[in-house]
């Protein structure tokens, strides 16, 4: 199965999640970059709030081109990434599968749930999987559960 993970990280927690992952499932990673310059985590989770879709740089992956596109947002005051709205928005109709990944400092977060679920709404497509992961800096405990969420992928059927 032909994957692209594609992820927005602001601090690197969502990004090594996204690394791990490109790596078990020995997939083509995208980094989504918003085009505009950020100017602190307070604004960008007033965007992530207000559902604002933020401007995003060219991305060098056709989403088309994939059985699996595996997307990762960090989770802010209980919504995806402004960069991630965008990113699902652009791209919905070339979707063939999707599964998403987020990643937030609250082991209890309800908000990821929801975002999660937010995330199948933008893309128009029923996950094939999500996996939702507490993510310190430097904390490497979402190794072993990345590689279980990229073991389950694997197994899916072609169809998923």
């Amino acid at each position: 199965m032909k994957t692209l993970v594609a992820y927005y990280s602001r601090t690197g927690n969502t990004k090594r999640v996204a690394e791990a992952l490109t790596e078990n499932l020995n997939a083509d990673i995208e980094a989504i970059m918003s085009d505009t310059k950020e100017k602190g985590t307070g604004r960008l989770a007033m965007q992530a709030f207000l559902r604002v879709r933020a401007k995003i740089t060219q991305t060098t992956n056709d989403a088309a081109s994939y059985d699996m596109v595996v997307i990762g947002s960090p989770v802010w005051v209980g919504k995806m990434s402004s960069p991630i709205r965008t990113y699902l928005a652009q791209n919905k109709d070339k979707f063939t599968s999707v599964a998403f990944f987020c990643t937030h400092g609250n082991p209890r977060s309800e908000g990821s749930v929801k975002m999660l679920e937010s995330m199948e709404t933008l893309s128009g497509k029923k996950a094939a999987a999500v996996f939702d992961v507490p993510a310190r800096r430097g904390s490497g405990a979402y190794v072993g559960r990345a590689k279980r969420f990229a073991a389950a992928l694997l197994e899916l059927p072609a169809s998923q």
